[in-house]
């Protein structure tokens, strides 16, 4: 049986998504907007200018309907397309590998003694060496792990890959096969050979989410923080949960089904549920399938959360501009993942307003950076 690699799959999920027919946006946005086409075109060729969104971003977030928004409120909108030409010029270059290298972001944030997930194994075919770790090569290095493996399930993601793509939950195993979430069981070498593939991947324990998201997810949803360092400190102006749904094993808001949040950074209150539906944005009232309203409900362990996120922004404070990714369980915090960027895009989705604020726009400033 051939496997495609799991990091493979997904990034051609990714590229689907982005694939939209602008003629058929055109069309409705016209009809919807009262407006000829032509006067469309000509609004967005003028706002474009700012933010240099593309087309299918401004049909996406509506920017069309002049009844929605000012102009002002229009021309706070960003694309995701120049995220990192604008981050780069904020933040220390050297720096990338410190948050981009997985493994040895786990070294640092454990070093610092922050609580992070437990690593298991890294699956590299080449010739690194991860001292403190078991390292897999082959087939049958997997099948050993996976048979002496006591505590299932476990968690794998690819060592320098972004959106979460490629990345899997292993359950469990037998004496000839592997059993993957979502996945037919594979042999230990369609596992090595096809769904690892050539990539290189940190194998850790799954995180069992607090109590809180009890019958909302079994999987790790997150708390995105987005950290600015300004001349006096660390700001963090905007908090967003990343809620993964319809059995998605990560909470990336690509994956179909999954949720985003807006939270207020002070109190860690929910303050919006926003789902897509065949390429439009939802915002819903409660979450969906459920009695749960979740809307006004506040986060858990806000106060320790916030603490665990200043301490590791601050750690890489040369990056100025940067996010973490932090999960909630019983147990406390714990860091997922630290980011040398944020995506603009998941912010405007969340708040449904544009990234743009006087105090984004006054950091790009003091940073230098020019759009």
């Amino acid at each position: 049986m051939h496997v495609l690699s799991r990091y493979s799959e997904d990034l051609k999920k990714i590229e689907a998504k982005g694939k939209v027919d602008i003629a058929e946006q055109l069309v409705e946005a016209s009809r919807n907007s009262d407006r000829r086409p032509i006067g469309i075109m000509l609004d967005y060729l003028k706002l474009r200018r700012r933010g240099k969104l593309r087309l299918y971003e401004y049909f996406q977030y509506e920017l069309y309907d002049r009844s929605k928004w000012s102009e002002e409120e229009r021309e706070r909108f960003i694309s995701a397309h120049i995220h990192w030409p604008l981050v780069n010029q904020c933040n220390d270059r050297s720096w990338w590998a410190v948050t981009e290298d997985k493994w040895l972001s786990t070294v640092v944030l454990k070093h610092c003694g922050i609580a992070i997930p437990e690593n298991v194994a890294v699956f590299d075919r080449g010739t690194r060496e991860y001292p403190g770790i078991a390292k897999l090569s082959d087939a049958r290095d997997v099948e050993t792990l996976l048979k002496n493996c006591d505590v299932f399930p476990l968690f794998a993601k690819t060592m320098d890959g972004m959106w979460s793509a490629g990345a899997f939950r292993i359950l469990g195993c037998t004496e000839t096969h592997a059993l993957l979430d979502g996945h037919e069981a594979v042999t230990f070498e369609e596992l090595a050979d096809g769904v690892l593939g050539e990539k290189s991947y940190l194998i850790q324990r799954c995180l069992q989410p607090h109590r809180f998201f009890e019958g909302v997810t079994d999987a790790t949803a997150t708390v995105r923080c987005l950290n600015l360092i300004r001349n006096d400190g660390l700001s963090v102006p905007f908090t967003l949960l990343k809620l993964p749904q319809a059995g998605n094993v990560a909470d990336n808001f690509w994956r179909g089904g999954n949720l985003v949040c807006d939270v207020d950074p002070e109190s860690g209150e929910i303050r919006s549920i926003v789902a897509k539906d065949k390429g439009k944005f939802q915002r819903l009232d409660t979450l969906p399938d459920s009695d749960r309203k979740f809307l006004g409900e506040k986060l858990p362990d806000w106060e320790a959360l916030l603490e665990m996120n200043a301490k590791v922004a601050m750690v890489h404070s040369k990056n100025r501009f940067g996010s973490t990714d932090i999960a909630l369980t019983d147990n406390g915090p714990v860091i997922v993942e630290v980011n040398n960027g944020c995506a603009f895009e998941l912010i405007q989705i969340a708040t449904g307003k544009g990234f743009l604020t006087d105090e984004i726009l006054a950091f790009f400033e003091s940073c230098d950076a020019k759009f």
